[in-house]
């Protein structure tokens, strides 16, 4: 037994989730709760859910999800509970390590002051629980323990939220009739839910619709969402066709409109009651490489070869005046892993056999910064898994092109400020790597605390964003790029001078930092989307979509930006598809053939001059 919990540790949650629920690998299991304290308790809750998403309709649960994060968790909370009326009523109900969590999971409310649950509404978990028990006699028996947190007095006595989404607790409370009629069987468990989500709406219609009712409006009202997904092929082909429709889209008014550079002063900084943090990443639970990194890095070892061949070319091509020696691993031909890949995928191999050589280098005159989003929106689709992928191998390759790199994460802390009107949410930013840290295997290592959730709250991407941009300007460096990996959902929340969320400021201060970064001209900032269209934000940006595009589309296209001079790298564009990677690849080569052939010529003329 002790092994198997090792096991679940070490095993993606996601991963357990979706095995447990009986789902396809990708299948979308909302926000997970993290105990950090309690992990087994943690555990309670991911059952929950797995059982819950075993008998939901997954695609209309889709469908419905709210876009910002706190209607979300509360969303999460109310199926959690849906899963928990499933639990007694099923199969479930026989095993013993799901009742072993539960009882941690009881424990854990009963004996913590606080609860803390990261990525989760406990409030809206314990109102709906009250109203399950109430209609089912087997859930009240096996949550009897709980019957002191769940009075009206104990489940508001948690605070520490925005106004407009305790307004939203307060109504799940009061309307608790218009779902709590559905608690009942197996097959009326979609009906819960459609009655649970409209009090989740800004404002919800009068008119309460049962769940093929309102499955069918939303079919009609987004065209098919909720049909089943297209093909590969038929993806490729829909994102051929956004690709295209960008490219051929007029882009001349959007850059002419930005030659004006914005002004900043809009927006009010922060209070000073608002403390920002900055720390390194081992601050966190840093763990080891897991094994899906590991095969991620065997699989795509042949790409990365190829890739790291280019840049150490980059390398001589850049710095042929000062001489030095130094130690390169040899290279017999075949496919070799760089030492940092062997060290990951097998810690106590050998290193590869180095020889000595003398190489051409000047003073590095080069400083790519990459700023990475580790915010709770970062969990859709794992796309902090993708992230951690991009700045390892990225800003590997950029060493091996002896570019200095610092790789710098920003999220929040869990603190909410009150009374304060602008930013209440104190921005922490994590240094994964510095300038003058060589990427190697700890960098990698503490790269890893991207991958435990726990440390992914809410983002400020533009003034984070900003941060880094004024910290980059001090560099001595000649040339300075910023690489903002982002999926383009900001989720911090501003507070009006009334007290009122004011959100949206969050998405359009992105907007305009990004204007002004472009506009001064003093580092090339250029966006990295993940699996998401940025093109209202960035004027230059590669979109990434899987670890291949690292390779044939983030690379080739930095090398190009890299070989280009400066001032023409300000008007060169960077798009998002592979065709466009290398058009710039090959204007850059025709450039520097050019320059080389000038370069035969004028010493041929110097030759014939002397004779």
């Amino acid at each position: 037994m002790l092994g198997g919990d090792k096991k679940r540790l070490s095993a993606d949650p996601r991963g357990v989730l979706r095995s447990l629920a009986g789902l396809k690998s990708g299948s979308a299991v909302g926000f997970l709760p993290v105990i950090l304290s309690n992990p087994k308790a943690e555990r309670a809750l991911h059952d929950l859910r797995a059982i819950a998403l075993h008998f939901l309709d997954n695609e209309f649960l889709a469908a419905i999800r709210p876009s910002h994060s706190d209607p979300a968790y509360m969303l999460d909370a109310g199926i959690d509970v849906v899963g928990y009326a499933a639990f007694v009523q099923s199969r479930y109900r026989e095993y013993a390590g799901i009742h072993k969590n539960l009882g941690a999971f009881h424990e854990y409310l009963l004996d913590t002051a606080e609860p803390k649950i990261i990525n989760y509404d406990l409030q809206a978990f314990l109102v709906t629980l009250r109203v399950a028990r109430e209609a089912l006699p087997a859930l009240a028996a096996t949550t009897a323990a709980l019957e002191p947190l769940l009075t009206e007095e104990r489940i508001f006595k948690f605070s520490g939220r925005p106004p407009e989404y305790a307004k939203l607790i307060r109504r799940i409370y009061d309307k608790r009739q218009q779902f709590a009629k559905s608690f009942g069987r197996l097959s009326d468990l979609n009906e819960i839910v459609a009655g649970f989500f409209p009090l989740l709406l800004e404002e919800p219609d009068d008119s309460a619709l049962s769940y093929l009712a309102m499955k069918e409006k939303l079919h009609a009202a987004r065209g098919g969402l909720l049909q089943a997904p297209p093909d590969a092929t038929n993806k490729d082909e829909d994102n051929k066709s956004r690709i295209d429709t960008q490219q051929s889209a007029p882009g001349s008014k959007r850059k002419t409109e930005r030659r004006a550079r914005p002004t900043l002063n809009y927006y009010r900084p922060a209070s000073a009651a608002v403390k920002d943090q900055i720390t390194r990443a081992q601050d966190f639970r840093v763990w080891t490489v897991p094994a899906v990194i590991k095969e991620l890095y065997e699989q795509h070892g042949r790409e990365l070869a190829k890739a790291k061949r280019s840049w150490l070319q980059y390398a001589k091509e850049t710095w042929p005046k000062k001489s030095t020696m130094r130690w390169i691993p040899s290279d017999e031909g075949g496919l070799m892993l760089g030492y940092l890949t062997q060290k990951v995928i097998a810690p106590l191999s050998s290193p590869p056999e180095m020889k000595l050589v003398e190489e051409a280098q000047e003073e590095r005159e080069t400083i790519v910064s990459l700023l990475l989003d580790v915010s709770c929106s970062m969990q859709v689709d794992e796309r902090y898994k993708l992230a951690y992928m991009i700045a390892d191998r990225l800003s590997d390759l950029l060493t091996k092109g002896e570019v200095i790199t610092e790789i710098i994460g920003h999220t929040t802390t869990g603190e909410i400020i009150p009374n304060v009107v602008g930013r209440n949410r104190p921005i922490h930013y994590v240094v994964f790597k510095t300038r003058d840290e060589p990427h190697n295997l700890s960098t990698a290592h503490r790269l890893c605390a991207i991958l435990h959730t726990g440390m992914h709250y809410f983002g400020y991407d533009g003034e984070a964003t900003l941060w880094c941009y004024q910290r980059l300007k001090k560099s001595r460096a000649k040339r300075r790029v910023m690489l903002v990996v982002t999926d383009g959902d900001p989720s911090g929340t501003y507070i009006s001078k009334k007290g009122d969320d004011i959100s949206y400021f969050t998405a359009r201060h992105f907007r305009d930092v990004v204007a002004f970064i472009e506009a001064e001209k003093k580092v090339e900032i250029i966006g990295v989307p993940i699996k998401t269209d940025v093109n209202k934000i960035f004027s230059r940006s590669v979109r990434i979509d899987s670890i291949e595009d690292i390779y044939r589309k983030l690379s080739p296209a930095i090398l190009a930006l890299l070989r280009e001079p400066q001032d023409a790298a300000h008007k060169m564009p960077i798009l998002n598809d592979n065709r466009s990677a290398t058009r710039i690849s090959q204007r850059a080569k025709d450039a520097a053939k050019s320059r080389r052939h000038c370069g035969r010529v004028a010493a041929r003329s110097e030759k014939s001059n002397d004779a």
